[in-house]
């Protein structure tokens, strides 16, 4: 498992986007049918599954290499330290304060503009993964165009929430914008997904 400090909100998206579906569902990204009719085409494997796994891991190991990160990560394990002091000094709790500062303010720096702030369709999520060297790179290397990944993502965002109001009997019959069959998929490989969703949690401290 990798264990860095991805401290930006932006790369940690880039992480567990496929595994937010509350969150990315509340949004209400897809506002065509021609996209809705794509991603509700779209078919849910453990192909995909592992691509992304191999993408996210990749771009994991990238995010090591920019001295920024590298910097955030220092910082935040010198303020690990002081703070599981019982009583620090004055000039410790000065050095909390000046360390929390300069954490905030570079990862302001790193997280820049959401990334999906504006994609509304497909065509805008492609062109906004195509933007992000370390997304594109990664996916590229995990073999999973930025499409395929912008419909994997909407696709298991979809299954994902209508999965979950299904195991708790909120939802009777599936919308039919939603693929019955990658609801299954969520279904049946729950576990396996869990235990991605958690390593990837656990690539985020």
């Amino acid at each position: 498992m990798l264990r860095i400090h991805l401290c930006s909100r932006r790369l940690a998206l880039l992480i567990t986007i496929a595994f937010a579906p509350v969150a990315l569902a509340a949004q209400g990204l897809v506002q065509n049918d021609a996209d809705a009719k794509e991603i509700a085409s779209y078919r849910l494997t453990m192909d995909a599954v592992n691509k992304l796994a191999v993408a996210m891991r990749a771009a994991a190991e990238e995010a090591k290499k920019d001295p920024r990160y590298q910097e955030v990560d220092r910082i935040k394990t010198e303020l690990d330290t002081l703070r599981k002091k019982d009583e620090p000094s004055e000039a410790e709790q000065a050095r909390i304060e000046e360390l929390s500062t300069k954490q905030a303010a570079l990862e302001k720096q790193i997280e820049g503009p959401g990334l999906f702030n504006d994609a509304n369709t497909l065509d805008d999520m492609e062109k906004a993964v195509r933007r992000e060297p370390l997304l594109s790179g990664a996916l590229a290397k995990a073999g999973m165009s930025p499409r395929e990944f912008a419909k994997f993502t909407f696709a298991m965002v979809g299954a994902s929430f209508a999965a979950g109001m299904q195991k708790s009997g909120m939802l009777k019959e599936l919308p039919k914008d939603v693929n019955a069959d990658n609801v299954k998929f969520i279904i049946e490989h729950e576990a396996e997904l869990q235990k991605l969703q958690q390593e990837m949690k656990g690539s985020e401290k």
